[in-house]
């Protein structure tokens, strides 16, 4: 397992070579890459110190490592709101887009299997230091690794310390006093923090994230805290589009997209439900007989309504599945809903596990763990048909929010 040393830094670039001396000091398993994020400004001072000044050469060789090779570190400059390196993050939308670069960094690093992560927030201005340290919180794995570098007094800051030496090397203050590198003291402060990697949505735990989908730090932040926070969230349902919107009091903080009308119906169905405080959706009729059939028809129920097909509540189910995969199959592709499928799933009435376990997949591929769960049917009507915080068995399905929080269904 290789290791990449993740660092942000602003004028120091003393503490690429201070934590990489801390880590062989502890023994601790070498980098084989380095990924540093820094300003314009940094930038330029991290290309000189480090390699036209060749201080990161001199750390290899001094440590006896093999030296870098310049496509082993990587120096990503921090982009403004608009996309262009920055020398500062100076207004509200270019300190969001420094949260975005750092936080989509952070999940690339981790996505990534075959290396684990160690982070260091010693360098660069507080609220790069505070995103790292928040990313890593949010996306770090069991075997990453934070630090903070911790140098004696004299050498902190020095521009011209870059490490400890093995002999004596002698370096001059601003006041004229002289520090002998070889007695400096540099050694990591390993910084524990919660690993938060379990809650995210599956997306953001996996490589090649398409950029349509990707979601911002603030955004992620707000649907965590949602989770916690549930009185202020609420869904609104667009049944042109199959949209479900996530709202944080009122305002959306990400929209999710269904992948057919079969499932949409479903949740439809389930979201009515809640919305008017019925319990009848139960597994079990009061006979004691499996409910499928009237699941099914349910969903048929609303496929019509969004099809224009024909649908008689009072007849059977299955000659009614029978004449849509007959007459009208055309109309059930255009609507993504593979008429192989609609049997299988209709014939002998709604398979309900199979439907909720493709809209939890699809809930938990774009959303925290906690408001995915929130917003998944299950079992919340007792057998009396009161909603309940906790799922019942043998009640009725509905979604774990109050009918006040569903808006734009009918």
């Amino acid at each position: 397992m290789s290791l990449t040393l993740l660092a942000v830094t602003g004028m120091t670039p003393q503490v690429i070579t201070e934590t990489l001396y801390g880590l062989h000091r502890q023994r601790s398993p070498w980098p084989s890459r380095l990924h540093i994020i820094t300003t314009q400004v940094g930038q330029a001072i991290l290309e000189k110190s480090l390699f036209a000044d060749q201080k990161l050469a001199a750390l290899c060789d001094e440590l006896k490592m093999p030296r870098y090779r310049r496509d082993q570190v990587q120096i990503d400059v921090v982009p403004d709101a608009e996309g262009n390196t920055v020398d500062d993050a100076r207004t509200l939308a270019d300190h969001e887009a420094l949260a975005d670069f750092i936080m989509q960094t952070v999940r690339e690093l981790t996505a990534d299997t075959s290396t684990n992560l160690h982070a260091s927030i010693a360098g660069g201005r507080k609220t790069m230091t505070f995103y790292l340290g928040y990313a890593m919180s949010l996306f770090g794995r069991p075997d990453d690794r934070m630090s903070h570098v911790l140098v004696s007094e004299g050498y902190e800051n020095h521009p011209d310390f870059f490490f400890p030496t093995r002999t004596s090397q002698w370096i001059k203050d601003r006041d004229g006093r002289e520090w002998d590198m070889a007695k400096a003291d540099v050694s990591l402060a390993d910084i524990p923090f919660i690993r938060q990697r379990d809650q995210l949505p599956n997306m953001l735990q996996q490589q090649g994230q398409p950029k349509g989908k990707r979601m911002s730090f603030r955004q992620l932040v707000e649907l965590i805290n949602l989770g916690a926070q549930p009185h202020r969230l609420a869904i609104r349902l667009d049944a042109s589009s199959q949209k479900l919107d996530v709202l944080a009091e009122g305002e959306t903080v990400h929209t999710l997209t269904f992948g057919g009308l079969f499932d949409w119906c479903w949740y439809e169905v389930v979201a009515l439900a809640t919305l008017h405080r019925d319990g009848s959706l139960r597994r079990h009729a009061d006979d004691g007989e499996e409910n499928t059939a009237y699941f099914g028809h349910a969903v048929m129920a609303r496929l019509a309504v969004h099809l224009g097909l024909p649908y008689d509540t009072e007849r059977d189910l299955r000659p009614q599945v029978e004449e849509w995969l007959c007459k009208h199959e055309d109309a059930l592709e255009a609507a993504r809903i593979r008429p192989v499928d609609f049997e299988s799933s209709m014939l002998r009435g709604l398979n309900v596990s199979q439907v909720n376990n493709r809209i939890k997949r699809r809930l938990n591929a774009e959303l925290p763990s906690g408001v995915a769960l929130r917003l998944s049917p299950g079992l919340y009507f007792d057998d009396s048909g009161v909603k309940q915080t906790r799922t019942r068995k043998g009640g009725g399905y509905g979604l774990n929010i109050e009918p006040e929080q569903i808006i734009g269904l009918i």
